[in-house]
């Protein structure tokens, strides 16, 4: 059953980084590829989206695609330092 967990955020944001690097994050703009990934591994964007609602006053989605632990959905907020990813 999947769940979407929070994650600790600095760590988080060197991953982040880590990935825009070698370019391993998929945006929203980037519209097949997002469409793709959350249809291939089964994630809910609708219900990540309510529950980042609750938890951030503003928000960021990313899809980080690498073979680490760091692999997933991800919604973030810099403004309230906090990170959460679906965890299929």
């Amino acid at each position: 059953m999947p769940r979407i967990k929070e994650v600790e955020f600095w760590s988080f944001l060197g991953a982040l980084r880590g990935a825009s690097d070698s370019k391993q994050k998929i945006e929203p703009v980037d519209k097949d590829a997002w469409k793709e990934y959350l249809k291939a591994n089964k994630m809910s964007e609708p219900m990540m989206e309510e529950f980042a609602k609750s938890r951030f006053m503003d928000y960021k989605k990313v899809i980080i695609q690498a073979d680490s632990e760091w692999d997933g959905f991800y919604m973030y907020s810099v403004d309230d330092e906090g990170a959460l990813k679906w965890e299929p």
